[in-house]
């Protein structure tokens, strides 16, 4: 099948149902849900089938009854397309006509196969009309006719006459006449059945009256008394019959003047027939002969002139887009050259503006590689004080541990002084009493008289060596007690300072540690510095390019600045020439309406 005939059947199904049916019938068909069919493209039968089938199994809808409507409602789309084969006086020259336009369907479309229609008049309102098909798609054809009888608002009977594969055989019984017939019984009978010759007939039937004549006269007057009259009346009578021959036997030439100034008046759709077996009949086939052709040439000529119609109205929808396009493709072409000359133009001063700043770049990259060296130098020498300020850290660490020892040698010294101090008491005492005893000894020796002298005098030397004892232990008490004060300043210094220094100690720590961070940050940011100084040395490169590329930008921008101008005065041309086609356009569709009109007088 022809993508045309399928792609108007499912226009049809989608205004009938919704979209979504058609597309899933379509889907299960094998075709996809936005398939576009092209005129010329051939369909296979089967996928067509298998889709309505679809459609009518989706719905509920039986399927003859789907094709029958398909059929209806095909007749209006035909129409909308092809008005000039719906040009018809009667339904009956309507459907007369569906065969020639599938002759010229067939001429158009290569491959096609339309169904053949004969339809044969066996009566003044009667007709049968076979259609023959390998497809065998009765039902839809049968809603063709339905459509077209509801299109010419005429009733028609349809009676199957016979059905079977490929052909369908109806009788349709219209309301108005279908052809004319007329017979004319003399031209008949003097035919004899053999006879076609008018010349003969006349002969003939001028024999024929002539001799009824004869036989008339000779019965009523005597021919020996008045040879004259009768010579006379002869004469006469044979001319009088001649004429009523000739009168009765041309009969039929009326009809064929009739059939002629039906030509005149450009009528040709009444298929009028005469019944008289001699020139006059075979004249009148010749007539029609002649009328069903130029029916039939006129059939493509209202199809070529809907057509050229159709195809002007699509060609001038095209030339005003086209137009319209044009208009604005000239405006943004406009607008582009004025952009492009404007961007010429900023593309030179924003060269002048890089190359300033690709200066100023460069410069300061050159700066900072200097900060790059300046920057190295300066983080060596932060790393030096570093591991100097961390040895005399150690080395605080070892006195503050001195310090530590001298701290504890003075607590022992004092811890010795005061023992000492102890053993001074301790000895003072023993002076005190070894005093008290020389005393004791010195009244027992005045008792014992002059016994008692030596020991008197050695008590005496004892209590002296006492006294001076206890002098002495008295000035060593006095000395190591401040001896004593004197060491536990000392201590309480050497503690104070061990205090201050541990304290510093600790700070110097802290500050070694925070010089330890900072310096590692130091390190870290100028590591990144000095990444940041190589990255803007690159980026200072491709700056480089880039004004390089802009240069060359900027060459380009002024040529297609000059480019633009020159496409906006080709369009500016092409715009005219559109114009001009659309004009030429609509003088060729009034010539193609007033061409329709023309023929639409024609009555096929």
């Amino acid at each position: 099948m022809k993508g045309t005939v399928v792609s108007t059947w499912i226009k049809t199904c989608r205004k009938q149902y919704s979209d979504s049916v058609v597309n899933e019938a379509l889907e299960v068909a094998g075709f996809n849900a936005n398939t576009t069919f092209s005129p010329l493209e051939d369909v296979e039968d089967n996928r067509v089938y298998k889709l309505f089938s679809t459609i009518a199994s989706k719905v509920n809808v039986d399927e003859a009854k789907l094709w029958r409507y398909i059929g209806k409602d095909n007749i209006v789309t035909f129409q909308q397309d092809y008005p000039g084969f719906f040009n018809h006086e009667t339904l009956y020259h309507f459907l007369k006509s569906m065969n020639d336009v599938h002759s010229i369907v067939m001429k158009r479309f290569k491959g096609a196969k339309p169904p053949t229609l004969d339809l044969v008049p066996i009566s003044s309102r009667e007709a049968v009309f076979t259609y023959r098909s390998d497809r065998g798609m009765f039902e839809y054809f049968r809603g063709l006719l339905e459509g077209a009888a509801s299109y010419f608002k005429e009733e028609i009977n349809i009676q199957v006459l016979e059905q079977k594969d490929g052909e369908l055989k109806l009788k349709l019984t219209f309301q108005k006449d279908i052809q004319y017939k007329k017979s004319f019984f003399m031209n008949k009978l003097f035919s004899f059945g053999f006879i076609k010759n008018v010349h003969v007939k006349i002969s003939i039937l001028t024999a024929v009256l002539v001799a009824i004549y004869m036989d008339v006269l000779f019965a009523f007057t005597d021919v020996d008394n008045s040879r004259a009259l009768t010579a006379a009346a002869l004469f006469g009578g044979s001319l009088i019959c001649v004429y009523f021959a000739s009168k009765i036997l041309y009969r039929p030439y009326k009809e064929v003047i009739k059939e002629i100034n039906n030509f005149s008046q450009r009528d040709y759709s009444v298929l009028a027939k005469i019944e008289t077996r001699d020139q006059f009949e075979e004249i009148f086939d010749a007539i029609n002969t002649y009328k069903t052709n130029i029916r039939k040439d006129f059939v493509g000529f209202k199809g070529m002139v809907d057509e050229m119609n159709t195809f002007s109205k699509s060609l001038s929808n095209i030339a005003f887009n086209m137009s319209n396009t044009s208009d604005e493709i000239s405006d943004v072409v406009e607008q582009l050259a004025t952009a492009a000359a404007s961007q010429a133009e900023e593309t030179e001063s924003s060269i002048y503006t890089l190359n300033d700043n690709v200066n100023q770049i460069n410069n300061l990259a050159s700066e900072e590689q200097t900060n790059k060296g300046e920057l190295e130098s300066s983080v060596s020498k932060i790393e030096n004080s570093y591991q100097e300020v961390k040895v005399t850290a150690t080395e605080i660490n070892k006195l503050l541990e001195s310090f530590k020892q001298v701290q504890e040698n003075g607590v022992n010294l004092k811890t010795k002084a005061e023992q000492i101090t102890e053993i001074v008491a301790m000895v003072s005492s023993i002076s005190g009493q070894t005093n008290l005893l020389a005393l004791n000894a010195s009244i027992e020796a005045a008792r014992a008289g002059e016994a008692g002298k030596g020991f008197a005098v050695v008590a005496d030397e004892v209590r002296n060596l006492s006294e001076e004892t206890n002098d002495a232990v008295d000035k060593i008490k006095h000395n190591l007690s401040e001896f004593v004060l004197e060491i536990q300043r000392l201590v309480e210094d050497v503690d104070s300072q061990y205090k201050i220094l541990v304290t510093e100690n600790n700070s110097l720590g802290k500050a070694v540690s925070a010089s330890s961070s900072a310096n590692s940050n130091i390190s870290t940011v100028a590591d990144k510095m000095i990444e940041t100084s190589r990255k803007l040395e690159n980026e200072s490169e491709a700056m480089t390019n880039v004004f390089q590329n802009i240069e060359s930008l900027a060459a380009i921008a002024e040529e297609n600045s000059a480019s633009a101008q020159q496409v906006s005065a080709n369009v500016t041309d092409y715009t005219v020439q559109i114009k001009n086609i659309t004009d030429s356009i609509s003088s060729f569709k009034n010539i193609t309406t007033e061409f329709k009109e023309e023929i639409s007088k024609y009555k096929i």
